[in-house]
This record gives structure tokens, C-alpha cells and sequence, in this order.
């Protein structure tokens, strides 16, 4: 499919569902709005935009799907059968014109200053950083093997728990541990085979076959790669999880197949509207190993309730509306005024010592939930826009919007520049997006920083020690 005919066919599903749905006029207008202004960027990151920039692309997907799509589904359904003003949303809130309306023209104010800050400093950006491929990486292979020993010592140590995810059901094991040892094991230890995947290939890519250490990297990347998806895989992770890290391996082995801005756009939309969805028969299916393969019944059922609709109308599709429920609480409560940022920069602090540590976004939100409208569940999305408005109103959806587009200017920075490390990171960033974007901010920060250590940090660090002390 050629960018014409993809952008064609984008805009006629989605002026379909914006046309024939039926919900209020004026709700219908501002969706339009926000469409024609999510439709320019599209254009300008697929036909545009010469520099690859998976950050723009997996925005605009989030955008799309989270914030056009699934709101116009959902609305259109509550009000379905005639109950205009009093049908409720998926997480029980109340239907409501106003806040609806209130809420896109937010989503409009946000995607416009992102955009224009983002445009503004990548082409006011002075210079690429650009770094030659052995600064700061001498003796690859050393580290390689130390990187090894240390994922065989966290496979042994951490055996117990391995076998406990391939013989119960994901979210069991989530809930018999602490949230700081779930971070620890599950997020930046069982995330540092990453790193010696990426170290491996890069220096195969850059070395010659003949040299004395081609074969034992080779063995090295073989092993990190057995490693990595024996620790991360539909039957062990979520697929929020999983999303970023198979997809950064594809970018890594297959990179013609997703490395330019079209491509990349393509893909995703293929990932989130038909994979994801596929990859929840089991990723989601509350069921452990041994009941599938003695039940291969268990997955039929599960693949007979995959419905398009049924999707967009379910939890893993509240953004929007718990946007919509932050801007009711905000109304009724006021702004917090920084206070739910503490809990995303000091989500390392356990609450054991913190006892007035506030409650991160989504709960505080999901509590308000249970509260005044008797939904039965507080663990809940919310999206990266609703936290700006949360914390410091109008205001914060203009702050946060520019923050957002700053970091993007950022990390394109790391994606160009030859640092291996940094530049995979900042692609498993670009697709992390979505969930980061979706929210809470302090579990989407958490898991960045935890990635950011396995991925980066550690290996720098042993570089650091060998290339400083331990030759000397």
C-alpha cells in the first residue's frame, strides 16, 4: 500500500465513523476539529518530514485511536438507545455534552502546542549528535560476557518466580509481590538481556567476520536473545510490555521493514488494530500455561469474543473517558497543583516510609470513580493530557504539551546519534509511547527510568568501572 492510498483510506474510515455515528452535533464538530488537526500532522510526518521519527508517528497513532476512534464508539453506543445525557460511560461516569466538549477542545489546545514546539526546536536545533562508534565502548566483548554472568546469576536467582509465571496466570504474580520488588525483577532486571542484544549487534554490524572475537559475539547475541524471550513473552508479560521490546527487535534485525516515518505509521496502525488484540488471547486470558494446553477450549472462547467494537468499548480503551472524569473531579475538587507529580518523581520511595505518599493518577481518579458513581475498579488509565490538566488546569495542558515536545526534540537526538545504547533505547521509547502517553504518568515514568537503567545505564556503568579501574 503506497502513502496515497494509505492516507485515503485512513480518512475515509475515519470521516465515516465521524459521519454516521450518532452523537450530538456539537460533539460531532469538535471530534471533527480534532481529526483535521491530527490529519496535518499525519501528513507531515508521512509525506513531510524527512528525518525518521517514530516519536511523531506513535503520537499520532495514540491520538488517533485513543482520542477519535474509540470515543466516537463508545459515545455513539451509550447513546444508542435514546437515553441522551444520562447514558454512561465504561467506567460508569455520566455522560455529559459539555464536558465532552470541553474536554476535545483541551485534546485540540494540547495537540497544537505540541506539535508547533516540536516543529519549532527540531529545525532550530543546532547540530546531530553525533558520536564515533568506540568512544566510551572499548572491549565489547569482555562486557559482553560479564553482561551474560550477570543474567545467568538473575535466571538462577530468580528461578522460583520464572517458574511461578509459566505455571499461573500473569496477573496473580503481580498480585503476591511488592510493587518494589515487581519493578526491580520484572522491569529492569529481566530487561538487561536487552542491552546485551543490542551491544552484540551493533559490534558484529561494525566488525569484520574474520576478527578473532566475531564468532564468541555471535554466541553472545544467540544467548542474550534465548534469554530475553524466555523472560519477556506473551506468558509471562502484559502485552504493554511486550509491545515495545518485540517491536524494538524487529527495528533492530529488520530495520527496512519499519525505518521510515510511513512505514513505521503503517505498522503500528496494524499492531494496536489487529496483533495486540490477537496477543491478548493470551497475554489476558487469566489463564496459566498448563490450563491452555489442557484446555486448548480456553483460547477458542477467547478468540470468539474478539470483536473490533467490543475493544474499543472495553477498559483497555478508557483514556478518553477517564479524561473526561479527571476534568468532572477537577470541577468539583480543584487542581492539585503539582501534588500528583510527587508520586511519578519519587515513585522510588515505598509508601511503608512515605505513609502520605499521595495516590498515583489513575487510582486517585478510579477511587473518585467508586466513590460518586459506584464503579467497581480504581486501577485505571490516565492519559498523559489529563495529568497536565490535574495538576495545574488549562495551564498544565499547555506546560505538559511542551515538556512533550522538547522530549521528543530530545530523544531524536539519542536515535540519530551513534551511541548504540542510547539511539535502541530511545526507539523503545518511540513505541513505548503509547502506554506512556495513556497513562498514569507515575507508572509510565517508572517503567522509562526502570528501562533506562537495564538498557543504558548499567552496561555504561560496567564500562565505566572496566575502562577506568579495572585496566589500570
Amino acid at each position: 500500500m503506497g502513502k496515497n492510498t494509505f492516507i485515503s483510506a485512513f480518512s475515509i474510515i475515519f470521516i465515516v465513523l465521524l459521519i454516521f455515528l450518532d452523537i450530538p452535533f456539537l460533539v460531532r464538530l469538535t471530534f471533527i476539529v480534532n481529526f483535521i488537526t491530527l490529519w496535518f500532522i499525519t501528513y507531515y510526518n508521512v509525506f513531510i518530514e524527512k528525518r525518521f521519527s517514530p516519536f511523531l508517528g506513535v503520537f499520532v497513532v495514540f491520538n488517533l485511536l485513543f482520542f477519535i476512534v474509540a470515543p466516537l464508539i463508545q459515545i455513539s453506543s451509550l447513546l444508542e438507545e435514546g437515553f441522551e445525557n444520562t447514558g454512561k460511560h465504561i467506567q460508569n461516569l455520566p455522560f455529559s455534552e459539555s464536558i465532552t466538549i470541553r474536554g476535545n477542545l483541551y485534546i485540540l489546545l494540547f495537540n497544537i502546542v505540541f506539535f508547533l514546539t516540536y516543529f519549532f526546536f527540531k529545525n532550530k536545533r543546532v547540530s546531530k549528535l553525533k558520536l564515533p562508534y568506540k568512544i566510551g565502548y572499548h572491549n565489547i566483548p569482555f562486557i559482553l560476557s560479564l553482561l551474560l554472568f550477570v543474567c545467568l546469576f538473575i535466571i538462577i536467582y530468580n528461578s522460583s518466580t520464572i517458574i511461578f509465571q509459566y505455571q499461573n496466570d500473569f496477573y496473580k504474580e503481580v498480585e503476591e509481590t511488592t510493587l518494589s520488588n515487581y519493578l526491580i525483577v520484572q522491569k529492569i532486571l529481566f530487561f538487561i538481556p536487552l542491552s546485551g542484544v543490542f551491544l552484540s549487534y551493533f559490534y558484529l554490524k561494525n566488525k569484520d567476520k574474520k576478527s578473532k572475537n566475531y564468532f564468541f559475539v555471535t554466541i553472545f547475541l544467540v544467548s542474550f536473545l534465548i534469554i530475553a524471550l524466555m523472560l519477556k513473552n506473551p506468558l509471562t508479560e502484559k502485552r504493554n510490555a511486550l509491545g515495545p521490546i518485540y517491536i524494538s527487535l524487529i527495528f533492530l534485525f529488520f530495520k527496512n521493514f519499519i525505518n521510515t516515518n510511513y512505514k513505521l505509521v503503517r505498522f503500528m496502525f496494524t499492531v494496536m488494530i489487529i496483533i495486540f488484540p490477537l496477543m491478548s488471547i493470551i497475554t489476558h486470558s487469566q489463564h496459566s500455561l498448563k490450563e491452555m494446553v489442557s484446555k486448548p477450549s480456553i483460547l477458542a472462547e477467547n478468540i470468539k469474543a474478539l470483536e473490533v467494537t467490543t475493544a474499543f468499548n472495553s477498559l483497555h480503551y478508557d483514556s478518553y473517558p477517564d479524561f473526561l472524569a479527571t476534568i468532572d473531579y477537577c470541577d468539583r475538587n480543584g487542581f492539585t497543583y503539582g501534588k500528583q507529580l510527587e508520586p511519578v518523581f519519587f515513585f522510588f520511595v515505598p509508601r511503608s516510609i512515605w505513609q502520605s505518599k499521595p495516590e498515583v493518577t489513575g487510582f486517585k481518579i478510579g477511587n473518585y470513580l467508586i466513590e460518586e458513581y459506584g464503579f467497581n475498579y480504581n486501577n485505571i488509565s490516565n492519559p498523559y493530557v489529563s495529568e497536565g490538566y490535574i495538576n495545574f488546569g488549562l495551564a498544565g495542558v499547555i506546560l505538559f504539551a511542551f515538556l512533550l515536545g522538547l522530549i521528543f526534540v530530545w530523544q531524536l537526538s539519542w536515535l540519530e546519534s551513534n551511541d548504540c545504547l542510547k539511539s535502541m533505547f530511545s526507539f523503545y521509547f518511540a513505541i513505548s509511547l503509547i502506554y506512556f502517553l495513556r497513562g498514569d504518568l507515575a507508572n509510565g515514568f517508572m517503567v522509562v527510568i526502570a528501562a533506562f537503567i537495564a538498557i543504558v545505564a548499567f552496561p555504561k556503568v560496567l564500562f565505566f568501572i572496566f575502562n577506568n579501574y579495572a585496566r589500570n
